[in-house]
């Protein structure tokens, strides 16, 4: 077997963090690991992954990394020509794993059987990025939006969940985050009366390493659609609630402690 695999990760931050379970896994079975994705994630990792070399994918310019010899590859594109491709620079083995499967186990559990490793129950459950639990309930951080406006909640669902928790708690606070690709759920929430109260407020991260922080500091319980933020919320150890309307929760749902699941049209989620 090769003493070094090479991950080639594009995607967003959601597929980032899906990754980083695999990335673990592999360090128990290779000398060397290295992963080539978007530089602005490499940030989100602490000195406990200092044993990973993390490269700008964007770098690469489509063609194979140097150094490629007699390593293991994995790319998450099924793209013809790149298994010859990566073979040609060298690699002893490429696997290429389905980037969007719609159906079947988690995500992370598919990945697994391209690879044909095992592991261990607990792998789904881990504070895969860090510990921002804080064990209160003060602050609730809403994430309206995701990558796409067909995963999204109604924005009323929000709404009305904020106001909830300001009722129910004297001192209690809600924060709305909004992302890049946001724009319509942006404008859908101003609208409304709410975001002008005291205990609310509305934030923009200009990163993610700044979303980051700031869940880190402030967020106590996350509520969000399937999008990068639930993930790297769930990967800090925080209670998180993702609602699901396009993807399926059973392949997507994030890794963490603490994480709560619900599909929008089902049965179940009209009586909560």
């Amino acid at each position: 077997m090769s003493k070094k695999i090479i991950f080639l990760r594009g995607g967003g931050l959601g597929d980032f963090v899906l990754t980083l379970p695999l990335l673990q896994l592999a360090k128990s079975r290779y000398e060397e690991v290295v992963l080539y994705t978007r530089a602005q994630y490499a940030g989100l990792l602490n000195d406990e992954w200092a044993w990973l070399e993390v490269k700008n994918l964007d770098e690469l310019s489509g063609r194979p990394p140097p150094m490629v010899g007699d390593s293991t590859v994995v790319s998450f594109w099924m793209e013809q020509g790149w298994h010859g491709e990566m073979i040609r620079a060298g690699a002893s083995s490429v696997f290429a794993i389905p980037p969007r499967p719609a159906e079947g186990g988690h995500f992370v559990t598919q990945a697994l059987g391209v690879l044909g490793w095992e592991a261990s129950k607990d792998l789904l459950f881990q504070q895969i990025i860090g510990n921002a639990w804080k064990d209160r309930q003060c602050t609730l951080w809403i994430h309206p939006g995701s990558g796409a406006v067909g995963k999204n909640l109604p924005m009323e669902y929000f709404i009305d969940r904020a106001h909830q928790w300001i009722a129910s708690k004297r001192e209690g606070k809600v924060i709305f985050s909004l992302g890049e690709a946001d724009e319509q759920a942006r404008d859908l929430l101003k609208q409304y009366v709410l975001c002008q109260h005291p205990q609310v407020s509305l934030i923009e991260p200009a990163t993610v390493q700044e979303l980051k922080n700031q869940l880190s500091l402030h967020a106590d319980q996350f509520l969000g659609n399937d999008s990068g933020p639930g993930h790297l919320a769930a990967g800090l150890g925080l209670p998180v609630e993702i609602w699901y309307v396009q993807t399926a929760s059973t392949v997507w749902h994030p890794v963490g402690p603490r994480v709560k699941t619900y599909d929008w049209l089902s049965d179940s989620s009209r009586i909560l």
